[in-house]
């Protein structure tokens, strides 16, 4: 279980996250972390992948492994992707690199070729392969499908479904809502650095005589007075 309690964070006097408390068990679920520009998102993943330290509050570190996909590239353009897959291996104790083999077989990205030969989309594919081919418990992605086609989407979306860890969650920051609903089993809305909803997207949806995620989303920060 990932245990967060009152949680606040921030640069100088700027607050960021504002005494968040959290639980999230795992039940094998994909999350959906939602809230507009500025909530704290990302301050939250880096919080929980461990980069950011100087915060306020607790949160059950030994616990849990996580992995953090941020939402910019990490991999060297100049490098093979043989060379990655051999980085990764000696860097990150939890790679499972017979996974991360299949996955590029099945996606047909040659190992031999560098990064910066593939298109934006594959090289989306290539860091999502990266991110889910650790063996953790909590893979932490933000925006991992802003910026790519439809096609490219729906690839990205099945490379989540299939091959992250079993029995992991996966927390998906995006504002493409609509395009993701049906990946969804959880759903957490942050709004100005404060929790103000968690809850199952099934029992969301009945509680909102059937609405579409995204809608709700809407809904429920017209009520926080964002929209």
């Amino acid at each position: 279980m990932l245990i967060s309690r009152h949680l606040s964070f921030g640069f100088n006097r700027h607050k960021i996250l504002k005494d968040l408390s959290l639980n999230l068990e795992n039940r094998n679920q994909i999350i959906a972390l939602l809230g507009p520009n500025g909530a704290g998102k990302t301050t939250l993943l880096n919080i929980w992948a461990g980069f950011y330290q100087k915060y306020k509050g607790q949160i059950s570190k030994d616990s849990y492994r996580a992995f953090l996909l941020p939402d910019s590239p990490f991999i060297p353009k100049d490098m093979t992707i043989e060379s990655c897959l051999k980085d990764f291996k000696s860097l990150y104790s939890h790679f499972n690199e017979k996974r991360a083999r299949q996955m590029l077989k099945d996606l047909r990205l040659d190992p031999k070729k560098k990064v910066a030969d593939y298109s934006k989309g594959m090289k989306e594919q290539l860091h999502l392969v990266f991110a889910l081919a650790q063996d953790v418990d909590y893979y932490l992605l933000d925006e991992p499908l802003a910026g790519v086609d439809p096609l490219t989407r729906e690839i990205l979306i099945d490379l989540i479904k299939r091959y992250r860890r079993p029995n992991s969650v996966a927390i998906i920051s995006t504002h493409l809502v609509q395009d993701m609903e049906e990946l969804f089993d959880e759903v957490l809305m942050i709004n100005d650095g404060k929790l103000i909803l968690y809850e199952n997207v099934r029992a969301l949806q009945d509680d909102y005589r059937g609405l579409a995620l995204d809608d709700i989303y809407k809904e429920v920060n017209r009520n926080v007075g964002t929209y």
